[in-house]
């Protein structure tokens, strides 16, 4: 595992309060791969609304698998893919 190749999964309630949670790791992850403050605060507030529509919507828990390459760091919750350049 390094800061631009590593795989995780998270799976959390479908509460939309469990949003703050996946924006945290959201954080956590701009903060490892080594985003820039500016552009990692951007990403995160993407994730945190993609993953607010996705825990609003009924069905079994969410799956969130966050991955980071040498491109980019990427999360993706449902249908929606949010990603962000290591070059940010």
């Amino acid at each position: 595992m390094s800061p631009k190749s590593f795989t995780f999964k998270l799976t959390v309630p479908r509460d939309p309060q469990v949003a703050a949670i996946v924006a945290d790791v959201a954080g956590h992850a701009v903060g490892y791969a080594g985003i820039n403050a500016e552009a990692g605060a951007a990403f995160i507030a993407r994730v945190s609304a993609a993953a607010a529509k996705a825990l609003a919507a009924s069905g079994p828990a969410l799956l969130v698998v966050v991955t980071s390459d040498s491109a980019s760091l990427t999360f993706a919750l449902d249908a929606e893919t949010v990603s962000i350049p290591h070059t940010a």
